[in-house]
């Protein structure tokens, strides 16, 4: 009898060795997994402290009812083992559970901070093509079949990245080409038209200002690309501010015209807006200049003049520098983003709400009724770019997209929004791109979540007469732009330097009063 007694006593000690043994290395692995997150979360610098302090209990606070739950349990006088096993697998669900969610707060803010620095870093790169066009009944399909045609290119344009496509095709063909030099773009174009020269090189981002030109509006159909040259491009970054949360500062939101699900370096800039933003008043200004407004541009020395728009085709940093110069100011950042990057955006977020000025129907058929209405991605996009429908066109389109802005601040600033932002940004992987940092996008959310409190955003639209006039980008036609009403440019520079200044915008001050 005491043999047995003994034998089954072994068996006793062995099993609770074995499962000694178990627990402690589930919770070695919850250890481990929490530690991980935890680290995970403070590298990601996106949380204040009391949110590190809230996480840093939860943590321990699972792990203390797993060892009790684990190792610390043990069966009662007078109760049978049934209440011991169902607190074992409480515990082992517990832990696990734990376990399975840190490993998944791992994955999801390591993806998060790749995508970040993807769009977010010292360095930049986005894709650029360059190609090689011929008219569309030309006989060659490919551009072995083009060996012994000339090709036209300008040097005075694109002309770095012109450079890598002629040296893939001479890789290609194992030979030199014939090459012609034209003084423009225009010029290089009307020789292809004109069959001077069998073949251009040419970035594709050129083809929407050739087509607002008569001769050349169906360009993509009268052309066809017989190879292309695909670059990482670096976009420029620039000077940001020292304390983002606590310095004024100025960004340039950019909307391409594209849609693409990568992010090209040299494209019209359909939408052209400064956010004038102050952290510590948390006024931001919304300044609208409309896309054909006819300023001096940067990449003329500020000699000759052309639509806004044109600016992104010679790439980010001259929009900036343009508007900048418009303005009087230094503009800190950048954000760009296109056209499906924006419908994404939209959706990511759930949609968003927009109070409708008028009913109207869209060229692309979308039907809007007057008054609060709930917008996806697709809706809200061809509402800000919506001008036919209504009678003064352009300055409608800047009212909607700055309108659309000011929601989003409001929905993109709410807690719910801010502590979900992991989703939204990694659906935006590469159609957007901004030079303000991780560490400064961290410490703006820290703000947000540490202080609370709603922003107040205010819009400002240019003013300005529809004109008739040669371009830099096109010298020999003219095409239709905005001639800037000036007293409104001087309006905006005194509002912008009211936010700088920490004071507090109103709706009236948003109606132009012309300077004494």
């Amino acid at each position: 009898m005491n043999n047995q007694n003994d034998k089954d006593n072994t068996q006793k000690k062995k099993k609770m060795t074995m499962w000694k043994v178990f627990a402690l290395f589930i919770l070695a692995i919850q250890v481990i997994m929490s530690a991980g997150v935890f680290l995970v979360v403070v590298k990601l610098n996106m949380l204040p402290n009391s949110y590190l302090i809230a996480i840093a209990f939860l943590l321990l606070l699972l792990f203390f009812l797993s060892d009790v739950l684990l190792v610390l349990s043990k069966k009662k006088r007078n109760k049978t083992k049934t209440s011991l096993y169902v607190k074992r697998a409480l515990g082992v669900l517990l832990s696990g559970c734990t376990i399975l969610v840190s490993l998944t707060g791992i994955n999801t803010l390591s993806k998060l901070m790749a995508t970040l620095d993807g769009v977010s870093s010292d360095t930049i790169i986005v894709k650029e093509k360059t190609a090689v066009y011929v008219m569309a009944d030309d006989p060659a399909q490919n551009i072995n079949d083009a060996s012994g045609y000339t090709f036209g290119y300008t040097s005075t344009y694109d002309h770095d990245n012109t450079l890598k496509a002629i040296e893939k095709v001479e890789d290609e063909l194992g030979q030199q080409i014939n090459q012609q030099d034209f003084d423009t773009v225009v010029d290089m174009v009307e020789a292809l038209y004109a069959g001077n020269v069998g073949a251009i090189f040419l970035n594709e981002s050129y083809i929407d200002i050739l087509e607002d030109m008569d001769e050349f509006a169906n360009f993509s159909t009268d052309t066809r690309a017989i190879i292309v040259n695909e670059v990482d491009v670096i976009q420029k970054v620039t000077d940001s501010v020292s304390d983002i949360t606590k310095e004024p500062f100025i960004v340039y939101l950019s909307g391409s015209d594209t849609r693409n699900t990568t992010l090209s370096s040299k494209t019209r800039s359909d939408v052209n807006i400064l956010a004038v933003v102050n952290p510590q008043t948390k006024q931001i200004l919304l300044v609208n200049t409309p896309r054909d407004y006819y300023i001096d541009i940067s990449v003329s020395g500020y000699t000759q003049k052309d639509k806004l728009t044109h600016c992104g085709i010679y790439g980010i940093d001259c929009s900036m520098d343009t508007l900048g110069h418009l303005y009087g100011i230094d503009v800190n950042y950048y954000l760009k983003i296109n056209f499906t990057g924006f419908e994404t955006l939209i959706d990511a977020i759930g949609g968003i709400d927009i109070d409708v000025d008028k009913s109207f129907t869209s060229v692309d058929g979308y039907q809007y009724t007057k008054g609060e209405t709930h917008m996806n991605g697709k809706y809200a996009l061809n509402y800000v770019r919506e001008r036919h429908a209504f009678g003064d066109g352009d300055f409608a389109r800047g009212r909607h997209q700055m309108q659309m802005i000011k929601a989003l601040v409001a929905k993109l600033t709410s807690g719910a929004i801010i502590t979900n932002y992991s989703d939204i940004m990694s659906s935006l992987e590469g159609m957007f791109a901004t030079d303000v940092t991780t560490t400064e996008m961290g410490d703006l959310v820290k703000m947000q979540l540490s202080d609370g409190g709603t922003w107040n955003v205010q819009t400002f639209a240019m003013d300005g007469e529809g004109k008739k006039r040669t371009t830099y980008s096109m010298p020999k036609t003219k095409a239709y732009v905005m001639e800037p009403n000036f007293d409104y440019v001087e309006y905006a520079k005194q509002l912008i330097q009211k936010v700088m200044d920490g004071e507090t915008l109103t709706e009236d001050d948003m109606k132009f009063k012309k300077a004494e």
